[in-house]
């Protein structure tokens, strides 16, 4: 057995089942888990609805569950997929239920995606439960046939962002991802073993809605009206342009680490202190530093927000929680690789910024906030410090540090703040 099989016999209960539980449950629990991945997913999956997830949860008989009353909470509050909690009224015992269909949950059923991604999810986490044990959620239980995986629900914990914008901010949570990052991204970096660790669909969403269509006239992209001149000229500043097409060059062709590829705040949950690391369907062999970017990024809108309340001392906790993660990885990543990860980081974080602002996918921290000029100036100072990111990595002098990075947003902020 390889240590992946020893370590999910040890930590996983893992069966595969349709929803009658027919008689081939039993002969598939005993299989390893690599058999069990390289089953083929349902390209179509009878999708989970809020009565029929108890039943298929109950008839799962998992040992810390047994004898407990349930319910169920609908929890899908993400774009692709179902997601379900299953608990007693105390929140204790418990599991959450994740399901993958055959297409893109908030967009209905014409917009169809790859039901493959559910075991692409399962692949990389039992990846990091070895290089990374304890920083996410422990697996129960995986169904191809279903495409559902069964996992822990973490009750004491909730999303980072939501965290963020209620502006609850320490460094804890920052650092623990910082080390969550080194521990997938050091040993793998350069390493043969994970080269084929492909995730083709995925990608391909990324490459479209963070690379492309925010920087083009799409009917998917939207902002607010005051932001049109702004807009206009980051989507015809070819300077900028093409550094962004650099960066989407180094996300499509770098291979370099096991990456989890989808790392913003809303892909963490914290209990304030800790921090557990979800979603991991996008996961591939690419360039460490679409993480890292990534999860600095998704500290720089609510720190646009805060200077734009006048909130300085919010701003300055999340200045202290974003020294403390890049210091933290810093510390633990592979030395000679980190100036060149850190200069890949921030073209994608530029990415992110702008994305985030001129295309579909927006982020609460500038959504939420009701006066239109404070709005302005948050998501101004957001297209600012994404723009002079990714000219400093492209053709540029460089920001060769955290400090330089954190006088580029103060300069910027401050900059923004007096001209509106």
């Amino acid at each position: 057995q390889t240590p992946v099989t020893n370590l999910v016999h040890d930590r996983v209960v893992f069966f595969v089942s349709d929803y009658n539980r027919d008689m081939e449950s039993a002969n598939c629990a005993c299989r390893s888990v690599r058999e069990q991945l390289e089953r083929p997913v349902d390209v179509r999956p009878v999708v989970l609805t809020h009565e029929s997830v108890l039943t298929y949860v109950e008839a799962l008989a998992l040992p810390h569950l047994a004898g407990a009353q349930l319910v169920v909470t609908d929890s899908s509050t993400g774009n692709l997929n179902y997601c379900f909690v299953v608990a007693a009224p105390s929140g204790a015992p418990s599991v959450f239920v994740k399901q993958a269909p055959d297409f893109v949950r908030c967009l209905g059923e014409d917009a169809k995606l790859t039901t493959d991604r559910i075991r692409i999810e399962v692949s990389a986490a039992l990846e990091f439960m070895e290089l990374a044990p304890g920083f996410i959620p422990e697996l129960f239980h995986f169904d191809p046939a279903s495409c559902v995986v069964v996992m822990e629900y973490l009750n004491s914990y909730t999303l980072l962002q939501d965290r963020l914008l209620c502006g609850e901010v320490s460094s804890g949570p920052a650092v623990a991802v910082a080390q969550f990052m080194a521990k997938i991204h050091a040993p793998t970096f350069g390493s043969t073993q994970y080269s084929g660790f492909t995730n083709e669909h995925l990608c391909g969403i990324t490459s479209t809605y963070v690379f492309t269509l925010p920087f083009t006239e799409h009917e998917t992209n939207s902002n607010m009206p005051e932001l049109d001149v702004i807009v206009c000229e980051i989507r015809s500043d070819e300077a900028l342009l093409s550094g962004i097409r650099a960066s989407h060059e180094l996300f499509l062709n770098k291979k370099e680490a096991l990456i989890h590829g989808d790392l913003h705040a809303g892909s963490v949950m914290t209990d304030g202190n800790d921090a557990k690391v979800i979603d991991h369907e996008f996961s591939f062999f690419g360039p460490a530093g679409f993480d890292l970017g990534l999860f600095l990024a998704g500290y720089t809108f609510p720190y646009a927000s805060a200077r734009a309340h006048g909130d300085a001392d919010k701003a300055a906790a999340i200045v202290q929680a974003m020294t403390g993660c890049v210091a933290e990885y810093k510390r633990l990543m592979v030395p000679d690789a980190f100036s060149v990860i850190w200069r890949d980081s921030l073209g994608f974080m530029g990415c992110e910024l702008l994305r985030r602002v001129l295309g579909v996918a927006k982020r609460a921290d500038l959504e939420a906030i009701t006066d239109d000029r404070v709005k302005f100036v948050a998501s101004s100072i957001v297209c600012r410090v994404g723009r002079e990111v990714i000219l400093s990595g492209f053709g540029g002098s460089g920001l060769a540090n955290m400090r330089q990075l954190l006088d580029l947003f103060d300069a910027t902020s401050s900059a923004v703040i007096a001209s509106a």
